[in-house]
């Protein structure tokens, strides 16, 4: 696996990856048939073109097989996970937000999983930020991962817009980095 800053060219393989990972059976298959697939082709351009240093993956035999996009913000809170980077970056924020995440399905996912939250701690620094964080609904894959980590779960629970109109409860999962 090799780490490395994701550009446009990554653009159809973040979508695939999306696609396969949350959107594949029953209602969610026909929502994002119907409107999903092209808010989240939206929401992708939007990352790789106007905050590109937060968007980053692992390669594997010149595929990608997992990413993290970061979003520097001021303040803990859940951000609607279909956004627009400008609606939420904050350049003088000092937290680095996970709000897109994605890994190849299949029996590594979690060895990705687990490579790429390491990676987020190094991008989270070189990004001037001294905090990591993370809104989890239910995710056991990441879960287990940032439990493993270190990251501090919120003992209040929100509610966050996983797509637009949609609201489901859910914890903040934090941490806070350091360059040593």
């Amino acid at each position: 696996m090799k780490f490395t800053k994701l550009d446009i060219t990554y653009h159809h393989q973040l979508l695939d990856l999306e696609g396969k990972m949350y959107w594949t059976s029953g209602k969610w298959k026909t929502l994002w048939d119907k409107e999903a697939k092209q808010k989240f082709d939206t929401l992708i351009t939007d990352y790789l073109t106007n905050y590109p240093q937060g968007c980053f993956g692992l390669i594997e035999n010149r595929k990608l097989i997992g990413a993290i996009f970061l979003l520097k913000v001021l303040e803990l809170k859940p951000i609607p996970y279909v956004n627009k980077v400008h609606d939420h970056l904050n350049t003088r924020g000092n937290i680095a937000y996970v709000s897109f995440f994605v890994v190849k399905k299949g029996n590594r996912d979690e060895e990705i999983a687990r490579e790429l939250y390491r990676c987020t701690e190094k991008v989270a620094i070189s990004l001037g930020c001294n905090k990591t964080a993370v809104v989890i609904n239910e995710s056991p894959l990441e879960e287990g991962i940032l439990k493993t980590n270190g990251y501090n779960r919120s003992k209040e629970e929100y509610q966050w817009e996983i797509y637009p109109s949609m609201m489901v409860p859910c914890h903040i999962y934090s941490k806070t980095v350091t360059t040593n």
